[in-house]
């Protein structure tokens, strides 16, 4: 079971009171099966059901035996429900008679013993029963035990007679059966371990911490416009209530959308772009990111989008900015090849052109963070520009003299770039396009969406201002300043972007649990600046309840490779597939020393990396460096080497020239290692060995 939403109604007096709806495995299995047309139907009705499961449209329809209801989803779809006083579980959708014949045999009980919501199946049972009473096949695994230990492990009273008389050959039987929790304790018990007694819960049933091994649960705000995400991943591109507005409405100029990690950005810019395509076939539309990563995840939303609508729409593109800009110029240099000058190598080529000049206190140091955050940041390619450039936001002061040393070090360093036939920085081929944009291909997009707006540079801003003529509706730019991990703050108004007035923000967070947003959250310090020098808030409110994170200081590497594979091994226990678990960390190397160590340790399980144009799929658990985790969202996360040795990078800081840019840099890294911990929905692990980092909250 899946999902729990708690819903306010407002009673025939006006007192408001609590619904509890939940959604089971069973149903979501039977959603699954459905055509991506039917499945559209569901979660209409859905929203519906969280209103108000007692709604007249649903022509409620009481069945034989318990507590099962029957709902209409349309002539043909029927829903099955369980219903309690105020609490409502969805258990199955199908057609009608396959719904009606599902219900027959299934009944939705709470196990008296232990208090726990179980669902079992009548008639199996009694078969079962009558199989046994027949047929005897080896030693009967756990008949020593007394009825009331098994009742209180929490066996079904109904299950008592199977459970008690079952053999190796029953095993598989039960497994399909029985609660996971249950069958964990009873295979306990044949390797011939006693299993203590779970402490009876005198709560909810729904509270049981039995059954939160099975719900992700949901709290409503008062706003019932708010309505919920469902917690399970193929609904990743559900457009919301609250975000409709913000898909729909037409705005007179550049539009901005805020909103903490979590809040649905990307399935907003997804949707934004998709319904501007499709209303407008000949506008040309683009979806861009900065992260080829996220731009093959976001190819994978339109897909899923496009189900069943005539598939993508021609007229929209679906690329990530720099891999645009290599088109456009190479569109205008034919026979030209692009060499992407390395970090490496103009460091390297800065050094030389150091040689034996005395720059006075002028450190390395400084030539390297001048080089990176003003002369090629803002494509500085002459002295002139240089010297009158205000350099604002930089720690260090530089005087007249001292810049006139320095450009006699970036001066060359540039000529040699310039003669080197396709050889540039990204900045400096995001600049170029945006040159032969304004000149040869103003107006190739009539809109343009981009998400992850935080981590452009004035570089491609400029890009993305030259592709598209000013007007109603022509940028619309998703993003959060507190996952800036690319690119320092600059304003877009020195780019002809100016969004006063069409600035809008997203409060509710539907992907992390609370308890995740909370520890996510106590990484971040100080303000999170926008794009015009505005601060954002960040306050969200988390939907979703759950575990408590797991963060867990082991005393050396070879405890934290043990660490993450008990983790692993935990998570394949309670369900999750391989696909919907990921390992994260700061360093490539990390990944190797304890992720892959750990794999080998579970056995089965597999290792995916994320890659530019790799995105999750069926095929291993996810593994990848934080920067690769931008935009990507998992059920459950491991982020390990979460050390003092390791967060912040003690080599960016090395690097810093000054105090100022030291502070930057540990902020980065708090935003970098605040994206790793708000990648999961429901489970998240963080590792170190010896020391944690003075970054992660104590």
């Amino acid at each position: 079971m899946v999902g729990l939403a708690v819903a306010h109604r407002r009673g025939r007096f006006g007192k408001v009171f609590i619904m509890e709806l939940a959604y089971s495995d069973s149903f979501l299995k039977a959603l699954d099966s459905m055509d991506p047309a039917l499945k559209d139907i569901v979660k209409v009705k859905m929203f519906d059901l969280q209103t108000n499961p007692r709604t007249p449209g649903f022509n409620l329809e009481k069945l034989a035996g318990g507590s099962l209801y029957s709902g209409r989803i349309n002539d043909n779809l029927r829903l099955i429900m369980d219903i309690d006083g105020e609490r409502t579980v969805v258990l199955h959708v199908d057609n009608h008679d396959d719904a009606y014949a599902w219900a027959a045999n299934r009944r939705l009980q709470v196990n008296k013993t232990t208090g726990s919501l179980q669902m079992i199946e009548i008639e199996t049972v009694r078969e079962q029963i009558t199989l046994t009473e027949q047929v005897y096949i080896g030693p009967k695994l756990f008949e020593e035990y007394d009825d009331r230990y098994l009742l209180a492990l929490g066996v079904p009273e109904n299950y008592l007679i199977p459970v008690k008389n079952a053999t190796k050959e029953h095993l598989e039987w039960l497994l399909d059966r029985l609660p996971s929790e249950v069958m964990e304790r009873l295979l306990q018990l044949e390797d011939g371990i006693l299993v203590p007694i779970p402490r009876r819960h005198g709560g909810s049933p729904l509270d049981h911490p039995d059954s939160k091994r099975h719900f992700v649960t949901v709290k409503a705000t008062d706003d019932l416009s708010r309505a919920l995400e469902f917690p399970w991943a193929q609904w990743a591109v559900f457009l919301h209530p609250d975000q409709r507005d913000l898909v729909e409405t037409s705005f007179t100029g550049p539009a901005k959308v805020s909103g903490a990690a979590g809040t649905g950005k990307t399935v907003v810019a997804v949707h934004r772009a998709f319904r501007l395509a499709r209303e407008n076939p000949s506008a040309n539309v683009l979806l861009t990111t900065f992260s080829r990563t996220l731009a093959s995840r976001i190819t994978q939303m339109i897909e899923i989008l496009s189900e069943g609508q005539d598939g993508i729409p021609v007229n929209l593109t679906v690329t990530n900015i720099h891999s645009l800009a290599l088109q456009i110029w190479s569109k205008h240099n034919p026979g030209g090849a692009f060499r992407p000058a390395e970090d490496e190598k103009i460091k390297e080529d800065l050094t030389k052109a150091i040689g034996l000049r005395i720059l006075g206190p002028i450190s390395l140091g400084v030539v390297l963070s001048e080089w990176e955050n003003v002369i090629d940041y803002w494509g500085i390619t002459d002295w002139d520009t240089y010297r009158l450039f205000p350099r604002a936001g930089r720690g260090t002061i530089l005087g007249q003299n001292q810049r006139e040393e320095l450009w006699s070090v970036f001066g060359p360093v540039l000529e040699e770039l310039a003669s080197t036939t396709g050889m540039m920085t990204w900045s400096q081929l995001a600049f170029a396009s945006s040159s032969l944009a304004k000149s040869h291909e103003s107006g190739m997009y009539q809109h343009i969406v981009v998400d992850e707006i935080q981590d452009f540079g004035p570089a491609e801003v400029s890009l993305i201002r030259a592709l598209v003529p000013p007007g109603p509706d022509d940028l619309f730019l998703c993003g959060d300043s507190a996952q800036r991990i690319f690119r320092r703050p600059f304003s877009w108004s020195s780019m002809e972007i100016r969004i006063q007035g069409r600035s809008r923000q997203l409060h509710t967070n539907y992907r992390n649990t609370e308890q995740i947003q909370r520890l996510a959250e106590m990484v971040l310090t100080g303000p999170s600046v926008g794009g015009d020098g505005e601060e954002e808030p960040r306050h969200s409110t988390s939907l979703l309840t759950g575990d408590e994170p797991l963060v867990k200081v082991c005393a050396d590497e070879q405890e934290e490779i043990l660490c993450l594979g008990e983790w692993l091994q935990d998570m394949i226990r309670l369900g999750y597939q391989e696909n919907e678990i990921a390992v994260f960390s700061r360093r490539t190397r990390t990944l190797s020393s304890i992720g892959n160590a750990a794999l080998r340790m579970v056995g089965q399980l597999k290792r995916r990396d994320l890659q530019d144009s790799r995105t999750p799929s069926d095929d291993g658990v996810s593994f990848g460096t934080m920067h690769r985790a931008k935009g990507l969202e998992f059920k459950a996360v491991a982020v390990i080497g979460c050390g003092a040795e390791n967060i912040p990078d003690p080599e960016m800081l090395e690097s810093a020239c000054d105090e100022a840019e030291r502070e930057e840099i540990i902020e980065q890294e708090k935003s970098l290692l605040h994206v790793a911990l708000t990648r999961p929905r429901e489970r998240l692990l963080v590792t170190c060995s010896n020391e944690l980092s003075d970054l992660m909250p104590a």
